[in-house]
């Protein structure tokens, strides 16, 4: 028994380590038998698809981040308009309004000719937004659902916030807001026209 051990340790196999390799081997056949090959022409029609499936997501989200950024730059524009329809009616435009000690002929012209570019700008985006938003009040009205047109009103026109107008209105907390968001989303399409690949 001694000399069987020493065997053993000298170098010589045991059945347990036999048992061992032939089950290691086993599972390596096994292995071997689950891979999966395909042909070239799978491989590339494989490539392909998944290709495909990229480019179709990268859309989406393209057409997801577009949509956000033309409700959101018409949110800020209509944000502003107040300000903007300020600025017509209070920009300083001829010299006898100007009061700025120590400035030149020349410098008064140069900056009154600079608001007056300024204010043209601004008289030509309002009367688009006007226009538009004229719109959106007719198609309210011909639906009969003025009310809606009334949130926009009250929320941009007239600076309240979504609690006042429900309260106004007498409407349910989440109604203002999304009534509001409609009819941004609609000015959106009035104001900066229609997606290409919405026309095809």
């Amino acid at each position: 028994m001694q000399n069987l051990e020493t065997e053993n340790k000298s170098g010589e196999t045991t059945t347990q380590e036999m048992a061992d390799t032939a089950e290691a081997m086993q599972q390596e056949e096994q292995t071997e038998d689950n891979r999966v090959t395909f042909t070239a022409a799978e491989l590339e029609g494989l490539i392909q698809k998944a290709a495909r499936a990229a480019v179709a997501e990268y859309k989406k989200q393209e057409e997801k981040d577009r949509k956000q950024n033309k409700y959101h730059n018409t949110f800020m524009l209509m944000k502003c308009y107040r300000d903007a329809a300020f600025h017509i009616e209070n920009a300083i435009s001829d010299g006898e309004q100007l009061e700025l000690a120590g400035m030149t002929d020349e410098q008064q012209r140069t900056y009154l000719e600079s608001i007056r570019r300024s204010r043209f700008k601004t008289l030509i985006m309002t009367a688009h937004i006007d226009k538009a938003v004229e719109e959106i009040e007719r198609r309210r009205k011909v639906a009969d659902r003025e009310i809606e047109y009334k949130a926009f009103e009250m929320y941009f026109m007239q600076g309240m916030d979504y609690a006042k107008i429900a309260e106004e209105l007498d409407t349910g907390n989440s109604t203002p807001r999304r009534w509001i968001t409609a009819i941004i989303n609609e000015l959106s399409v009035l104001l900066w026209g229609m997606d290409e690949d919405k026309i095809r």
